[in-house]
């Protein structure tokens, strides 16, 4: 039996072969793109969130619109306390940084949550922080930005609504008398208003008026306070050039003056300055002995003290010269 015969072209094997190759390659270019495989250096930067949304490891982290890194991992923490921060985090996310931007990324840098697009994936988002700062260093734990909470938010909006309707089905007899009163009270209040309302136009009118009348007044005074500033102002501008005249001449002659006593004071000798010394200190004596009897005298102590300060003795000698002044032949003639 003779072997079967070659065709032509490529066998069946081959071609199967190859197409099952280039399906292999098309799944790995995909799993490269889409995986976010990078074949570049890179560093890690742990952040911290207490709630970073719906974060994915491998989602991208982006400065703007460019990839410059990944989410490696994400852990949860618990709030447990860090011993290296001294903080309880919730998640600890692990980012891997490509080493091209490192010098770009700095100490102050946020890292929040954002989203590629309205219902797209959510990503990292990074703002770089001040070109000036220094660069965040490899392995750094910095805490990022929680996304707000909408799903919260909705949650408690819910129970809100939720709670405001129980109230007004449980209530819903006290709330119609409570809205029947206030329209009672403003029918009422209307009525009033309807019938006092010539009295209230003329209580307007005169309240206008009197508002006018004080603002009258008030520019009255201030008119007048204005002026009586404006003439102080001018007599003290007029008092100070006078004073500005005349203090170079006494302050020059105040200089003089002092001059001379030093220089009588250098003339002097030790014999006749220690005598004006001597002079001083008796000078000094005396004031101070002075003030002692002039103390002692206000006191009232001793006769001079009792004759002064003693009330009793001094009404007697003022009846004594009333009754001389009406009756002045008392002092030549004694019954």
């Amino acid at each position: 039996m003779s072997a079967p015969e070659k065709s032509g072209g490529m066998s069946v094997e081959v071609r199967v072969g190859l197409l099952v190759l280039v399906a292999l390659v098309l799944l790995g270019g995909f799993v490269f793109v889409l995986g976010g495989v990078d074949l570049g250096d890179q560093y890690s930067i742990y952040v911290d969130y207490d709630n970073p949304g719906s974060v994915q490891p491998g989602a991208p982290v982006n400065v703007g619109s460019i990839r410059i890194g990944k989410v490696d991992s994400i852990e949860y923490r618990g709030q447990r306390l860090d011993p290296q921060t001294g903080r309880r985090p919730m998640i600890r996310m692990h980012l891997r940084i490509d080493e091209s931007v490192k010098d770009t990324i700095h100490d102050d840098a946020l890292f929040y949550i954002a989203s590629q697009s309205v219902l797209g994936e959510s990503i990292v988002a990074v703002d770089p922080g001040d070109p000036e700062g220094p660069v965040l260093a490899e392995d750094s734990i910095v805490v990022g930005v929680d996304p707000p909470r909408l799903d919260l938010a909705f949650a408690m909006m819910y129970e809100l609504l939720e709670g405001m309707t129980d109230l007004l089905r449980n209530n819903r007899e006290e709330i119609q008398n409570l809205l029947a009163a206030a329209a009672n009270i403003i029918r009422n209040l209307d009525g009033l208003l309807e019938g006092e309302r010539p009295r209230l136009a003329r209580i307007l009118a005169k309240v206008e008026e009197a508002m006018d009348q004080s603002n009258e007044l008030i520019g009255t005074a201030n008119r007048t306070m204005n002026g009586r500033v404006q003439s102080v102002l001018r007599n003290l501008d007029q008092t100070l050039a006078e004073v500005a005249e005349d203090i170079d001449p006494i302050m020059e002659d105040a200089r003089s003056l002092t001059h001379k006593a030093n220089e009588a004071l250098d003339v002097l000798g030790p014999e006749q300055r220690r005598q004006i010394q001597q002079l001083i200190g008796d000078a000094e004596t005396t004031v101070a002995d002075a003030r002692r009897i002039v103390d002692h005298i206000e006191s009232g102590e001793g006769t001079v003290g009792s004759l002064i300060m003693d009330e009793e003795i001094y009404d007697d000698v003022q009846e004594m010269l009333r009754d001389l002044k009406h009756n002045p032949w008392k002092l030549f003639w004694r019954e």
